[in-house]
């Protein structure tokens, strides 16, 4: 935006912290920067870039500064005759002039949620298959708050990666939920004639005050599947892609998510805190060591659903608990974003490898910046 600082930060990515586009490290309106790195072998998947500058990450992302970013693996399991197709989704909130109107309260509170959801810029946007044929499709939450439960009707849904790669083997879905910043990898299999539509479910994810939206039962995509037959699709293999245990931490952790609400002298403020801290560029939260293994223990005890997202690294989950029930993560996966629904303890496991600066945070992105939001400094 004219005038504003800006970074770019490669959301997933095992970028060096130099190269991340944190807050600490913003761009001024003016001037440039060139990022630059090397990914390291086996990074393969579905990330994305969006801006990063303290307190204005929000506004910068739902004006649409953002992007899908794949990275290809050199030697691939799933058959090329899927193709390979993101769909990323946003939602944008228009004035009667056309213009884009700025946050609310009420946007401050639960995040912002817009009122058309988009594919790839487009509404409803329209995909033509032939009868058996089978699609590789990259799924991206790129909305600043809004949590999409997603099914297909019609077509049959397999998932088969994650945001950091591709699972060990393929699980079959029948709906999957992208909190803010999720990706999904999935292949669908498009068996019958006719349309076959990806909708949207009811999730409840809190909300505080009047105007939850209504996200149940939108389409956001329309799959023509016509009677012609497709040539035979070759087979999704058994194994996709050997995942290794990050093995036993030697470092455990515990940032518990809490909301406060104050009046002040311009009316009622939300904040929104890590351990009963609101977020300081000045101050480092934790310090970790490059290469040690560290179980996270993300508690919330907040009145909303939060999305928790760490720079610099893939994480994987070890198990969820909610009212005194544990449930183990049924599969490993690299992720580096994880819904932590209000009243649970998500559990897991993490190594940096490389030093410097790095942030997590919720990526309901007016949350992060209403204070939910710290730095671990990684040391060598």
């Amino acid at each position: 935006m004219e005038g504003e600082p800006s970074t770019i930060h490669w959301h997933g990515m095992p970028v060096p912290a130099d190269q991340d586009g944190n807050p600490m490290d913003e761009v001024a309106a003016g001037a440039d920067r060139m990022y630059t790195f090397e990914l390291p072998e086996g990074s393969a998947g579905s990330y994305w870039y969006h801006p990063h500058p303290h307190g204005r990450t929000a506004e910068q992302v739902y004006r649409g500064l953002a992007g899908a970013f794949v990275v290809k693996a050199k030697v691939d399991p799933v058959p090329a005759a899927y193709g390979d197709t993101v769909l990323m989704f946003t939602d944008l909130r228009l004035a009667a002039d056309g213009s884009l109107p700025g946050n609310t309260m009420k946007d401050l509170m639960n995040g912002r949620v817009g009122d058309h959801v988009l594919v790839n810029g487009q509404k409803n946007p329209r995909l033509a298959v032939a009868t058996g044929e089978m699609r590789r499709l990259r799924l991206y939450n790129a909305t600043n708050a809004r949590f999409l439960r997603l099914a297909f009707a019609n077509a049959a849904m397999t998932v088969i990666g994650s945001e950091g790669g591709l699972l060990e083997a393929p699980l079959a879905a029948d709906d999957i939920l992208l909190s803010p910043a999720e990706r999904v990898e999935l292949v669908v299999s498009f068996d019958r004639a006719g349309a076959a539509t990806l909708t949207t479910l009811d999730y409840d994810r809190g909300w505080m005050g009047p105007g939850r939206p209504a996200d149940a039962g939108l389409t956001l995509l329309t799959v023509d599947v016509s009677e012609t037959r497709a040539d035979t699709m070759p087979p999704l293999p058994e194994r996709l892609n050997p995942i290794a245990s990050l093995g036993q931490p030697t470092v455990t952790r515990r940032l518990v998510l809490t909301e406060t609400m104050a009046m002040s002298a311009s009316g009622m403020e939300m904040g929104f805190l890590i351990n009963g801290k609101a977020f300081d560029m000045g101050r480092i939260d934790i310090v970790a060591r490059a290469g040690e293994t560290e179980l996270w223990e993300i508690v919330n005890q907040a009145d909303m659903d939060h999305p928790f997202h760490l720079h610099g690294t893939q994480f994987q989950v070890v198990e969820r608990e909610r009212d005194g029930q544990v449930a183990r993560s049924p599969y490993l996966a690299w992720k580096d974003t994880i819904n932590v629904a209000r009243g649970e303890t998500v559990r897991l496991i993490t190594r940096q490898e490389r030093p410097g600066a790095r942030m997590y945070h919720c990526h309901i992105l007016e949350h992060e910046q209403l204070g939910m939001m710290g730095i671990v400094d990684v040391r060598a």
